[in-house]
């Protein structure tokens, strides 16, 4: 009986170290180039597009379309092939000896191991292997061209009903509450749009979604200069529901992980986190 004991007690202890240890970084061989699709690309789109796309083309610098992203903006050539050192991406995002970086500027400064992998992604020759089914672009200038009408997930009248926001496939298009045309289609990077919200004063409208499984993603939208003002990633999925605050300083939206959040509408800085639902909010 002491020896079963003994046995069973072995087991659970080598189950609970197994539990406990940490695993190994999955999806990155350390014998194998590194992926664009897979290592490089869900970072940037994480931390940098929201501010490079182009709908919001910061310091002429777009990063959501590969040629762009190795051409660099107003600075310098931000990829040289081969040439991490000669790269200004690099440059900017690498931690000086206080942990700080130049970029993001709005946010954390990427972790160590992320800006090893760009710098090893930089001089394995930058190479781009995302699939040509996932290389089709939508901005402002190349809208999405729909051969069915798309499922409405989203419709919502602006304050004082002279327009409507109805959500599209990449884009979220503002009618004319008479039914006499579109006034403006606001193109940005989510897919799947799952919320429009108009501002208090009905000057902008939140959007929220992203892409299904990759990535969430907030817009607020000038709707009368149609600008997009603030573009922020957060989670693996698309985000849910937004509802503004009443002075319109803050937005509060629902995501996959289980939690809620709030941002300040200008920044962008998470102003709020609640983790403790069951589920999807």
């Amino acid at each position: 009986m002491k020896n079963r004991l003994l046995t069973a007690a072995l087991v659970l202890s080598a189950v609970s170290a197994s539990a406990q240890a940490p695993k190994k970084e999955e999806g990155i061989d350390p014998n194998k180039p590194v992926s664009f699709y897979k290592h490089i690309r869900p970072i940037f789109q994480a931390q940098c597009n929201g501010c490079h796309q182009p709908a919001k083309k910061k310091g002429e610098y777009i990063m959501t379309e590969f040629a762009a992203l190795l051409k660099g903006g107003e600075e310098a050539v931000a990829v040289v092939p081969g040439k991490a050192a000669e790269s200004n991406l690099l440059k900017l995002i690498k931690l000086d000896e206080k942990g700080k970086a130049e970029m993001p500027q709005k946010a954390d400064a990427l972790h160590a191991t992320q800006i090893a992998l760009i710098e090893r992604w930089i001089n394995e020759g930058a190479k781009d292997d995302t699939p040509a089914s996932a290389k089709a672009q939508y901005d402002m200038t190349h809208p999405p061209v729909y051969v069915t009408a798309p499922a409405v997930t989203s419709l919502e009248y602006s304050p004082d009903g002279t327009q409507i926001a109805v959500a599209g496939y990449h884009e979220v298009l503002i009618h004319k509450a008479d039914g006499s045309g579109i006034v403006a289609r606001l193109v940005g990077l989510a897919e799947r749009i799952q919320k429009l919200a108009w501002s208090p004063d009905g000057k902008k409208i939140a959007v929220t979604g992203g892409s299904p499984a990759r990535m969430g993603e907030i817009q607020i939208w000038d709707v009368a200069a149609k600008k997009l003002e603030l573009s922020k990633s957060l989670t693996f999925d698309t985000i849910y529901g937004a509802s503004w605050s009443p002075d319109g300083k803050q937005l509060a939206f629902g995501c996959g992980d289980n939690a809620v959040r709030a941002i300040d509408t200008t920044t962008g800085k998470e102003t709020l986190f609640m983790g403790g639902h069951s589920d999807w909010v």
